[in-house]
């Protein structure tokens, strides 16, 4: 049975995320392509269950928690035995959600600054958990502040499409730059494409401080958020693997969601 939830109950439990990793999975109830995704049926649960169920197969968090401004979404996570944080219902960007909910979450009066927050799209019901062990593994080393995820190029999808990001990076795994564009532009083998897959990680002070920076040029001319962290001199690392999601943004990604689950690519 799932626990009950009241706000003294959520209040002990936060203080108690600030220990280990911590999964923040945003999400909004309204979505402009795909009205309410975040409750529509996936498999004969809300989408957002579906997230957290998979995120919760990963075995490096120590806490997940489900950060929203709907109290349907907040409900919906708490009776599949889920953890819910409320936040504002005004925020840009997942990122901003997130960082609200970092603060809440890093409730003691000496929050560490260290601490490692993975945010999880809550429209990837089928990210990799053995991809989220290994974004968690590279904050094994101290100089990592922040980190994602990256897969290689799918044989069936075209470079030229701006839905899939392309990322290169350097010798030490470190992001170079992302694009919507294909980079890179050559054909040479030795630099193979690379799709990026959108789950971040930060140490906490990094994440608060990138919430507070503007937007950067590049940022906007790509409408990539990680911009904003390579332009401001923030270190992006890379965990490559065979990682590939698929995320869901209109109804036709859900439709395809849908014959996924179906066919078992839940269980993968």
């Amino acid at each position: 049975m799932p626990r009950p939830h009241t706000a003294s109950a959520d209040r002990e439990g936060l203080s108690r995320s600030t220990q280990g990793a911590v999964a923040i999975i945003p999400a909004r109830l309204q979505s402009t392509r795909l009205p309410e995704k975040a409750l529509q049926d996936l498999g004969g649960a809300p989408l957002i269950v579906r997230v957290l169920e998979r995120v919760r197969q990963a075995t490096c968090f120590r806490d997940v928690w489900v950060a929203t401004d709907s109290q349907r979404i907040a409900d919906a996570v708490r009776g599949a035995g889920g953890q819910a944080v409320m936040t504002r219902a005004d925020h840009a960007s997942g990122l901003d959600r997130v960082a609200e909910a970092a603060r809440i979450l890093s409730g003691a009066p000496d929050p560490d600054p260290s601490a490692v927050f993975v945010n999880v799209q809550g429209d990837e019901p089928f990210v990799s958990p053995a991809g989220l062990d290994h974004l968690v593994r590279l904050y094994e080393s101290p100089d990592v502040v922040m980190g994602t995820l990256a897969a290689p190029f799918p044989a069936w999808a075209s470079p030229e499409d701006p839905n899939k990001v392309k990322l290169v990076r350097d010798r030490e795994n470190r992001a170079l730059y992302f694009s919507r564009s294909p980079i890179p532009s050559g054909v040479d083998p030795g630099a193979p494409r690379l799709l990026h897959v959108g789950v971040y990680a930060y140490r906490r002070r990094t994440l608060l401080e990138l919430a507070k920076l503007e937007s950067a040029p590049l940022e906007r001319a790509e409408r990539l958020e990680q911009l904003r962290a390579l332009t401001n001199g923030i270190p992006i690392h890379v965990a490559v693997g065979d990682y590939e999601s698929v995320g869901i943004d209109t109804p036709d990604d859900l439709d395809r969601a849908r014959a996924l689950w179906g066919e078992g690519r839940s269980r993968s």
